[in-house]
């Protein structure tokens, strides 16, 4: 999947405020409280449920239900952003994420963050 094939799903996503980032890598340090322990490698393959603009639930990955709407990291890391320090219930939906294909994909408050177009020269 395309960067913009990726983006274009989210995006789609974002319009009914409730979806799944499903089997996303989370860092032990990362993990807020009310999440699932982490593996021995200390990191957590789950998947995060994104209502509005808080992260509802973090389960362990496969358990969102199947038919739900999502988007699969495929293991691609999730990581909480500017002034949000865990990924856990409750918590703002500010993250940043790797997708499959390896762009960048940044949110704040369950929404896409449009990067800042370079300046020109004038």
């Amino acid at each position: 999947m395309s960067a913009s094939t990726s983006a274009c799903l989210l995006a789609r996503l974002l319009a009914s405020g409730k979806f799944w980032l499903k089997r996303a890598r989370i860092e032990c340090p990362d993990l807020g409280e009310g999440t699932p322990p982490p593996g021995a490698d200390g990191v957590l393959l789950a998947d995060v449920r994104i209502e509005g603009d808080r992260i509802r639930a973090v389960l362990p990955a496969g358990e969102a239900p199947c038919c739900a709407p999502g988007l699969c990291l495929d293991g691609g890391p999730v990581r909480p952003r500017g002034c949000c320090n865990a990924v856990g219930p409750g918590q703002p939906a500010d993250l940043t994420m790797i997708l499959p294909d390896g762009a960048r994909l940044d949110m704040e408050k369950g929404r896409v963050v449009q990067p800042e177009p370079p300046r020109s020269r004038a």
